[in-house]
């Protein structure tokens, strides 16, 4: 219980690893199902091509592996998503996920009040 914890603070337990083993398996069981489903939404081709985004940006990736299963579940992928349909897809899901970062920025520029913001214009 709380001794482990003291050991090793969660900060340092990597993210989807967890003390508990069960529910280890239980996060392991659930991956192995996503990656069934993938197998059957995703072409060969698709599916490495994810797998390699994965690599660089995890949590891009596993967002779009969300709301690839939610369509197939929706019926709305009629055939395996070809590679190119989901560069497409990448490419959309990114430019909607970048307006946050630069509304992150913004608000940090604003609390910093000797910032010149002269290089931004």
């Amino acid at each position: 219980g709380s001794k482990t914890m003291s050991i090793a603070p969660t900060t340092e337990v990597p993210e989807g690893f967890t003390a508990d083993p069960q529910q280890q398996a239980q996060q392991e069981e659930r991956e192995a199902q996503k990656q069934m489903m993938l197998k059957q939404i995703l072409s060969a081709e698709a599916l490495e091509r994810l797998g390699r985004c994965k690599l660089v940006r995890r949590e891009r990736a596993e967002a779009l592996e969300v709301k690839l299963i939610q369509m197939a579940m929706k019926g709305e992928l009629r055939s395996q998503l070809t590679e190119a349909q989901l560069i497409q897809m990448l490419e959309t899901h990114s430019q909607q996920s970048q307006p946050k970062v630069t509304i992150q920025r913004r608000r940090f520029n604003l609390d910093d009040d000797d910032d010149n913001d002269d290089d931004l214009m």
